[in-house]
């Protein structure tokens, strides 16, 4: 999939296990919105700090969750596969992970070297 505007990012390999971490975590202390519809639910409801999206998610399901993102100026991660951002959460296969708190979205992004707006 191509970049659709200069919020899309692709995880750093060096990091991904880091990154990894910290989603896990941030599933475990409930600041997570794991899956597309639960994530676009985060994106309408200005819930979102940053959006993981899978490699794999279908392209009209990704397009809508970009267009959201878009619109709220959040950045977007593309992690390799479904199944592995799925694992992160502890849940099977997932498109789309949002994480909730901001100080989790600067950390991960940190390990981007990303600067959050």
């Amino acid at each position: 999939m191509e970049f659709l505007h200069n919020l899309n990012h692709y995880c750093p390999k060096k990091n991904i296990i880091s990154i990894g971490n910290y989603v896990g975590i941030a599933q475990k202390a409930g600041k997570t919105a794991a899956g597309d519809m639960a994530a676009m639910n985060a994106l309408k409801t200005a819930k979102a700090q940053l959006l993981l999206l899978a490699e794999d998610i279908a392209d009209a399901t990704a397009a809508e969750l970009l267009h959201l993102a878009e619109a709220a100026m959040l950045p977007v991660l593309w992690w390799p596969d479904k199944v592995s951002l799925g694992l992160l959460v502890g849940k099977s296969k997932r498109g789309a992970v949002a994480i909730l708190d901001e100080g989790f979205s600067r950390a991960i992004l940190k390990l981007c070297e990303i600067q959050q707006k």
